[in-house]
């Protein structure tokens, strides 16, 4: 009975080597008393190993991402594994129920709240309590992410660069997990208050994978997949090689592009085209058929990260695309 007790666990999930165990993280309550129970799926080889923490959903409408954990969770063939995979498809709940970037609870975006507050509103109380488990039990974290229902992003990785070792961890990271792009987020500017920042703030290496958006295709699927699996084996925790490519596009301070008229958004380009600055990346048209505002380019040799789908209801003020100047080529 004394080792039992003695068993490591996450959330209500134990930690077993050798095997497959679930669990949750609870974390507050909905409005009507139930609790919110955050999933929580365990694999541990027999051999040890660092623990790598993957996790979906900070964002509801990205529900890629959470699919493909639950995947990759079954499939995973544990004798082949070293150390631990704790998966946490979905981690923030009230958002994926709503199918919403936001919370309907407070309306706050989670990844622009961390480090959080364990006495504030509910997400800040979540993103408090994720960012903590994180930090008691993760050696390296990777944090799926997509263009959500709207919009569309091709498969890169992000990764926090300054000059300490685990941002350096991270970006040697990002070049193995199978995407030749890498947006090196230097400084404080578009990642202030997210997750990922706070995690290689407190010396945990950490990549964010972003894939696909509106409907999961199978291709999604296996680009999430194929990701998390390079990373193990990066780290040893599965057997075979990374895959290393021969060239890496690396890109850096984003230029958020937003709609001044409402309609419906044409685009011009695809997600992953280079453009210059006036280049035309899109337009919005009216009911009429009208073409109403033309979205180009503000930049040369800028790497398209976002635009919304096709024909996609835009109203004033929306997020519509990302371009993001290539810093180099290495």
């Amino acid at each position: 009975m004394e080792e039992e007790n003695d068993l490591k666990t996450i959330g209500t999930a134990q930690v077993i080597q050798g095997e497959k165990t679930r669990g949750y993280l609870q974390v507050g309550s909905d409005t009507d008393g139930s609790a919110f129970q955050i999933p929580v799926l365990v694999a541990s080889g027999k051999e040890d190993g660092p623990t790598i923490w993957v996790q979906g959903c900070i964002h509801g409408e990205e529900y890629g991402g959470a699919a493909s954990i639950i995947r990759f969770f079954q499939e995973l063939d544990l004798s082949q594994v070293r150390g631990t995979f704790v998966g946490v498809p979905v981690t923030n709940p009230p958002s994926f129920k709503a199918r919403s970037r936001i919370s309907p609870l407070d309306g706050a975006n989670l990844n622009r709240i961390f480090p959080g507050d364990p006495k504030g509103t509910y997400s800040q109380r979540l993103a408090h309590v994720l960012l903590t488990t994180v930090q008691e039990n993760a050696d390296y974290v990777i944090d799926l992410h997509s263009g959500g229902i709207g919009a569309e992003v091709p498969f890169y990785m992000i990764c926090k660069y300054d000059e300490s070792a685990a941002a350096k961890k991270s970006f040697w990271l990002a070049e193995r997990m199978g995407s030749d792009v890498i947006w090196r987020s230097a400084g404080e500017a578009g990642t202030g208050g997210t997750g990922t920042a706070h995690t290689v703030k407190s010396g945990i290496p950490t990549v964010t994978v972003e894939c696909g958006g509106g409907n999961v295709t199978e291709e999604h699927e296996r680009l999430f997949k194929f990701s998390i699996k390079n990373a193990m084996k990066a780290l040893d925790m599965l057997p075979g090689e990374a895959p290393v490519q021969k060239e890496y596009t690396v890109i850096n301070k984003a230029d958020f592009l937003f709609t001044g008229e409402g309609g419906l958004f044409v685009p011009a380009c695809k997600v992953g085209d280079v453009l210059n600055k006036g280049d035309l990346i899109g337009s919005i048209m009216n009911l009429y058929g009208d073409i109403t505002e033309e979205i180009h380019c503000p930049l040369d040799n800028a790497y398209i990260a976002a635009t919304g789908h096709r024909y996609w209801p835009t109203e004033p003020g929306q997020l519509i695309a990302e371009a993001i100047p290539v810093e180099s080529k290495k």
